[in-house]
């Protein structure tokens, strides 16, 4: 694989971006389950977003498995097929290698997070999905084992803004075996202008599109809704592992004091791959919210020689990527 050489030899390696974002935009099915249902029932958009973000110079494509752990796929009825979800994900990304002619060069990385099942056209957990945390971490075993099964050759975490929830996750991708990237989502909290894991409440700068009159519940990623350090969690997953740590699903301006903060804890390659979007709740519709040209100037400069990975989350198009790329 290039981007283990790449690794090795302290190159750049790309990322692609929003697979999530891309496969809304293309037309692909969006539920309480974000685009896990597209899977199934659009395979040929999830397809096609993989191709795009081929052809634009990635190096890693991840699967479309971000939101795929079994509780939630409750929220769909559908956690009896949380197996063929994981797998058929997988053998989508496989597709489009197959496709651009791209078999053992473009790696697939497997996705998992801590996103739970939202209520319907509200970014707030579904209570009704939420398992105990002995469930969580064995439907997060699952799907890390399922993955590992299925021929990824990375696993990356998504969105980690906590501890709790986060350290079950790390927890489960290690005992695979497999080499394991570690991402999390940060803030410049409105209160104190403290670096804390990615919190709607404490955000400067609201990312969220959603009728205030209509949706009176405050938005949120995680059902407890704390605000938590970003330096605390960055301590307690580094004592636990990983082999590559970075910023992701996090504004520009936001990035840098999450960046320092890993910097000054972990001396192993990182990641970077921010999101340049407005979500709108009722469409699912990520606006972006900087051209080709505006992300790949942002992006150099934040990278140097220990971020080795880059690439984009929601808002972030092949088209972006392939700005990005031509810079290098």
């Amino acid at each position: 694989m290039i981007y283990k050489e790449k690794l090795n030899n302290n190159s750049k390696i790309f990322l692609d971006g929003g697979n999530g974002s891309e496969i809304a935009k293309l037309g692909g099915d969006m539920s309480p389950a974000f685009a896990a249902l597209s899977t199934i029932t659009s395979p040929d958009i999830v397809v096609k977003v993989h191709e795009n973000f081929i052809n634009a110079g990635c190096d890693i494509i991840t699967a479309n498995t971000f939101a795929t752990s079994r509780h939630v796929l409750q929220s769909l009825n559908r956690e009896n097929e949380t197996i063929e979800f994981l797998t058929g994900s997988v053998e989508l990304a496989r597709k489009a290698l197959k496709n651009c002619n791209k078999e053992n060069q473009v790696a697939i990385a497997g996705s998992l997070s801590n996103f739970f099942a939202l209520k319907e056209n509200e970014f707030v957990p579904d209570p009704r999905f939420i398992p105990s945390f002995k469930q969580e971490e064995e439907n997060y075993i699952e799907a890390a084992n399922t993955l590992k099964n299925s021929g990824v050759d990375i696993l990356i975490l998504e969105m980690l803004l906590d501890i709790d929830h986060s350290q079950l996750l790390l927890n489960a991708a290690l005992q695979t075996g497999l080499p394991v990237w570690v991402g999390l989502s940060c803030c410049v909290s409105k209160y104190d202008n403290t670096i804390v894991g990615r919190n709607f409440r404490a955000e400067k700068e609201k990312s969220l599109i959603y009728d205030e009159k209509i949706y009176q519940e405050q938005p949120k990623f995680l059902p407890e809704d704390d605000i938590i350090l970003f330096e605390d969690i960055i301590k307690t997953l580094t004592n636990i592992g990983g082999d590559v740590y970075g910023i992701m699903h996090t504004w520009f301006q936001d990035s840098y004091g999450g960046l320092k903060i890993i910097k000054d804890h972990w001396s192993g390659p990182m990641m970077f791959y921010p999101e340049i979007h407005k979500f709108d709740t009722s469409t699912h519709e990520a606006i972006a919210t900087c051209n080709e040209d505006e992300f790949a100037n942002s992006c150099l400069e934040f990278i140097d020689d220990q971020i080795q990975i880059i690439g984009g989350c929601c808002g972030v198009s092949d088209n972006h990527l392939k700005k990005l790329i031509e810079k290098f």
